[in-house]
């Protein structure tokens, strides 16, 4: 079979190549590293990850049983997950308030409507229920590399960054509360693992001089609970009897019978 040229792949096709490759393997290794620190602690019935491979599994590390991919696309499904769904990112066949967990690994940047999918995002999360985002951060090395060679469309340059100041505006005005981000990744974008090796001080270094220049973020935002405001009755005034002037005697005659 003639292999299929890069105008015919797919988003899925393109990205499960880029993760094959040796820079996304380090990534693919960062991301879940970082995800063992964060999905331990969020507790639940239901997680759900969203997801372009079956390649790509970040739910190892979540105590949470019931684990759920949602596969964009035409995507094969991964025997290791106890249930796969087939749909597109915007319009989710899952009932509201449903989920505990919500995993979006680079899912924002690819969509066609980031906005849409976070109001869906919102709807199936149950109250206090958490998203975890991750994204490439356009204000770093990554984003200069996504300068030069967006015009390629080359995996993971193809997409549209979000910053983490805009995520933050977007999750607000959905009236999520923001509770961690978590930058890493102060490298250069390099597919050379040896020359990527020397910038490891570099690495060192951007955790505490810079850390909010890292190439990859993490943002864990939890759903805010609407408060009820409660009805007050309106109680009519109680009605002065009495009054506050003094009473006039009535003018009316007294007819004796």
């Amino acid at each position: 079979m003639k292999p299929k040229s890069l105008n015919e792949l797919t988003l899925r096709d393109k990205l499960s190549v880029w993760f094959r490759s040796p820079l996304g393997k380090v990534v693919f290794s960062l991301e879940n590293e970082q995800l063992e620190n964060i999905l331990p602690r969020l507790f639940g019935y239901h997680i759900l990850q969203f997801g372009y491979t079956a390649e790509l599994n970040f739910l190892n590390s979540s105590r949470i049983s019931n684990k759920t991919v949602l596969f964009l696309e035409d995507s094969e499904t991964n025997k290791k997950i106890n249930m796969s769904i087939r749909t597109t990112a915007e319009d989710l066949p899952i009932t509201m308030d449903s989920i505990d967990v919500v995993l979006l690994p680079h899912i924002l940047e690819y969509s066609k409507d980031a906005h849409k999918l976070l109001r869906e995002i919102e709807r199936i999360l149950i109250p206090e229920g958490y998203a975890v985002i991750i994204g490439i951060n356009p204000f770093s090395l990554w984003g200069l590399w996504h300068i030069l060679f967006c015009w390629w469309d080359k995996m993971p340059w193809g997409g549209r960054l979000i910053s983490v100041s805009r995520m933050k505006d977007w999750l607000s005005l959905l009236d999520f509360e923001i509770e961690k981000v978590k930058y890493f990744f102060f490298s250069p974008p390099l597919s050379n693992i040896k020359l990527l090796k020397k910038f490891l001080p570099l690495e060192r270094l951007g955790k505490y001089c810079y850390p909010i220049f890292g190439g990859i973020y993490i943002v864990v935002a939890k759903k805010r609970i609407a408060p009820l405001t409660p009805v007050r009755m309106k109680w009519r005034q109680k009605q002065n009897l009495l009054g506050t002037e003094s009473i006039e005697p009535t003018s009316r005659e007294i007819v004796n019978r």
